[in-house]
């Protein structure tokens, strides 16, 4: 019988590696693939594959490499995608094995639940029950990019949720509408890791198919909130945007307008705090983070003039507080910041109307009854006091209002 040399029974073992990786790698329907297991068995000894690796050029995003990846996650391969934030190792809602998988990968318990990532605000509508509008103003800000907002989903149980600003990852997500989970590829509890070559030194051929898109843009987590039933933003973790990014861009922004900003507008900032913190139940310095950002300033004003002696006088008497006041110019940027601009005299609202048609748009008298509050400057703490108490019942009639515009 005619025997094979030594080096022909090499050549074709590598052969038949060769084939496997090729068709590991074929962007074939899976029931092509299906049969097929990630290892060659040889003597009952695996001998793993490398990881498919996907590499990106530029914006433009190659349907044939949307099809391979997407044919991946069906076939419950681990695949990890590009975000402009971290990596995101892929786990199938649909899939409790492709979940289990992505756990055990991380060391992650199954308390720790996975994120929602989408790819368009349909998706979103599809997974939670209600978005308030201070997550409005967020999502409509800041998406996509990196916000997870954490609001009650359709059965009631709270979802997190993420629409990442990456052109070829949204186009996967579109594949998988609603959602995909997608969460960063580290063991838990270890830093993040921002680069291909970190993930595959740290995971090795545990990694079926990385997208490599390079370093992550941000190199840093969505920062994640969360709507509470109190209408309080908890920011659960803060990262690439900062506390402060979430609360003045979730608020609804008033501003309060009279002359020169040391009488009667900052006694309407202070009295309209804390009739929002009054209603709301909690305390003057947490109404920004329910959804409520005042201001003041004034037509003839100059910067850092302190209140008035007697709108201190009786913003203390009521319980207010007006000794770090600073007085402000009515600027352009005020005005475009704005949602409502109310003013305290006639003249103030007719000059407003001589601009911007948008910005005349936000402008009312503060009194819903149509008339002014006389400038009480120069005069004695009666006259102080009836400024006081006509501009707090203003402010209550107009907060009772935009409280009213949120639910």
């Amino acid at each position: 019988m005619h025997q094979r040399p030594a080096a022909s029974v090499r050549q074709q073992g590598a052969q038949a590696l060769a084939l496997q990786d090729l068709i590991a790698r074929s962007p074939y329907p899976r029931r092509t693939r299906s049969r097929l297991s990630r290892h060659s068995h040889r003597n009952s000894e695996p001998v793993p594959l490398p990881t498919t690796r996907i590499p990106l050029s530029g914006d433009q995003v190659d349907p044939a490499d949307v099809t391979r990846v997407a044919e991946a996650i069906r076939d419950q391969r681990s695949v990890v995608l590009p975000t402009e934030t971290v990596y995101g190792l892929v786990a199938d809602p649909r899939s409790q094995e492709s979940q289990d998988r992505a756990r055990d990968l991380k060391g992650r318990t199954p308390d720790q639940l996975f994120t929602h990532h989408i790819a368009d605000r349909a998706a979103l509508e599809a997974l939670v029950d209600h978005v308030p509008a201070p997550i409005e103003r967020l999502i409509d800000r800041y998406w996509p990019g990196p916000l997870t907002v954490v609001l009650p989903g359709i059965d009631g149980a709270n979802v997190g949720v993420r629409m990442p600003a990456h052109s070829f990852t949204q186009a996967v997500l579109k594949e998988f509408a609603p959602s995909l989970y997608l969460t960063s590829v580290n063991r838990s509890g270890a830093p993040d890791l921002l680069d291909p070559d970190a993930i595959l030194n740290e995971f090795g051929d545990s990694i079926d198919l990385i997208v490599d898109d390079g370093p992550s843009t941000l190199g840093q987590a969505s920062t994640v909130i969360r709507w509470q039933s109190s209408g309080e933003i908890e920011i659960l973790r803060e990262g690439a945007l900062s506390e402060r990014d979430i609360w003045e861009h979730a608020a609804t922004r008033i501003l309060f307008l009279c002359s020169g900003n040391t009488c009667r507008s900052p006694l309407a900032e202070a009295a309209a705090r804390r009739a929002v913190a009054k209603t709301l139940g909690t305390t003057d310095d947490r109404v920004l983070a329910h959804g409520f950002w005042f201001q003041s300033a004034g037509l003839g004003a100059g910067y850092g003039s302190p209140a008035s002696d007697g709108s201190r006088t009786v913003a203390k008497e009521a319980g207010l507080d007006l000794e770090d006041h600073s007085s402000q110019p009515l600027t352009a940027e005020l005005c475009e910041q704005a949602d409502k601009i109310y003013c305290l005299g006639p003249s103030h609202l007719a000059a407003l109307q001589q601009l911007d048609r948008r910005i005349a748009e936000k402008a009312e008298l503060l009194d819903p009854e149509g008339s002014g509050v006389p400038d009480p400057f120069g005069g004695d703490l009666d006259i102080y006091r009836k400024a006081r108490e006509a501009i707090t019942k203003a402010v209550e009639k107009r907060i009772k209002q935009q409280l009213a515009a949120l639910v």
